[in-house]
């Protein structure tokens, strides 16, 4: 663990938790681990007074409220730790809560950022606390993280309330982006940054911080709360293109995967958020092929290597034999040749490999339904994506995976219901095509069946014999 942190806390009235948190940094900080720089955006209820009579305490006045971008940047300026931690002032910190933060930090070249659980955050960090009462809060946290000790969790994300920086890092990203004014997504756009430095990012389950929760603006009457958000999520969205929020994994590759897989090819990998879902399970190397050029980026953070390239394009050759897993999250849909692909992707399995892939079944009555009316008209999102270029039904799904390469492990559906009145009348073709010979028995059922999730276990050989 390295040596001591700067804490940078902006204060814009709410004299009172303005206390309370610097209490309890006092009562669970050892005095030479810490600074304290407090920034005050022009208080008027004491808390500059307040400040001023503090010993050892870097204080930063301004005239006029700068924002909470700004005033962050004014206090890291002042910093002379080798970390600094961005605290708002309605937290209350806990027994142990920064030595973990440190341990963690530290642990590796590779981590900039990390950040404790807490009862009021959005995201990864958010624990459903027992208290009630923050008389409560000392032996909740102490309960909680004793339970937890050395336990990490890999993110995309990490929320500014409590944020431990290296200062390696902001020398090399930079310091918050000030487009941000008065708070939120400046966090987001920090953590971005890092990430497409190299920079990873983890939650410290073994600190607990208390966090009231939006106090400041709430002390701002000119500040409406979600006015605000949705300003700077479009100033986000018009810098990146992306949000954070949305970077999620694959809601059932994770648990399909084996957990002894330890190499695996995420083909379609996006920002990484299945990956990372493994690698906080399991130890596991993560591949990856991506054509977005920003979300290959995201992703490299914690691949071990990812080509930017489209699926079709990547160099399996270079692979045979090496891979435990490849996955396959929405990707055969949209090339060309998805037989070719899945023979490759054989090639590059290790015997007993397996393929875990989510296909969109054509027949659901969302397509079949207009078809039969005569209507087959693309789609932004959907079965009828008009990005997409090949379609399948259960039976062509499953041709893709011949019986003399592959061994059926688990299909499993992905369901979307239909109106009664839509069932009913699938249900009456079925009936009459059945009654005049035709193999329309399983038509009901695939009409709700949005998606196929297929695994498949290599049985051996090559794709051409």
């Amino acid at each position: 663990m390295k040596g001591k942190t700067s804490i940078v806390m902006l204060t814009y009235n709410e004299l009172h938790l303005t206390k309370t948190c610097i209490d309890s940094i006092k009562q669970h900080t050892n005095s030479d681990q810490y600074e304290l720089i407090i920034v005050d955006n022009a208080s008027t209820d004491g808390t500059k007074e307040y400040v001023r009579e503090l010993e050892d305490v870097i204080f930063i006045d301004n005239e006029e409220n700068q924002g909470f971008a700004k005033g962050c940047n004014q206090g890291a300026k002042e910093a002379s730790g080798d970390s600094i931690l961005f605290l708002n002032n309605d937290t209350i910190v806990t027994e142990n809560w920064l030595s973990p933060l440190k341990e963690a930090l530290f642990a590796s070249e590779r981590i900039g950022m990390v950040g404790p659980v807490s009862n009021y955050v959005s995201g990864s960090q958010m624990v459903q606390p027992s208290y009630t009462d923050v008389k409560e809060l000392p032996a909740f946290a102490k309960e909680y993280t004793s339970k937890r000790k050395g336990q990490r969790t890999y993110v995309h994300r990490l929320v500014g309330f409590c944020l431990l920086v290296k200062r390696k890092l902001i020398e090399d990203v930079g310091l918050f982006d000030e487009r941000f004014v008065y708070g939120s997504f400046e966090d987001d756009d920090l953590c971005l940054r890092s990430l497409l430095k190299g920079y990873q990012l983890q939650i410290v389950h073994d600190s607990f911080v208390h966090h009231h929760g939006h106090a400041t603006f709430n002390a701002n009457q000119e500040t409406n709360i979600s006015t605000l958000f949705t300003e700077n999520r479009l100033r986000f969205l018009d810098k990146w293109g992306i949000d954070l929020n949305l970077i999620t994994p694959h809601p059932y590759f994770v648990e399909l995967l084996p957990e002894d897989a330890a190499h695996v090819l995420d083909v379609g990998c996006g920002a990484g958020a299945t990956g990372l879902e493994l690698m906080n399970r399991q130890s596991v190397h993560m591949y990856g092929v991506e054509a977005d050029t920003l979300k290959a980026a995201v992703a490299k953070a914690y691949y071990e290597e990812v080509i930017e390239a489209n699926a079709d394009e990547y160099p399996w050759s270079e692979k045979e034999a090496f891979f435990d897993a490849v996955i396959f999250s929405d990707v055969l849909e949209h090339v060309s040749d998805p037989w070719h692909i899945i023979e490759q992707a054989h090639a590059s399995l290790k015997p007993g490999g397996v393929i875990i892939c989510c296909l969109p079944n054509m027949m659901h009555a969302e397509v079949l339904l207009p078809l039969m009316t005569g209507d087959f008209t693309y789609q932004d999102v959907g079965i009828l994506d008009r990005t997409h270029i090949r379609f399948f039904t259960p039976n062509t799904m499953r041709a893709l995976f011949p019986d003399q390469l592959f061994e059926r492990v688990i299909e499993q559906r992905i369901n979307v219901q239909i109106d009664q009145n839509v069932q009913l009348f699938f249900d009456e073709v079925a009936r009459i095509g059945a009654s005049l010979g035709f193999q329309t028995n399983a038509l009901s059922d695939q009409v709700t069946l949005y998606q196929l999730l297929i695994v498949v276990r290599k049985k051996g050989g090559s794709p051409s014999g």
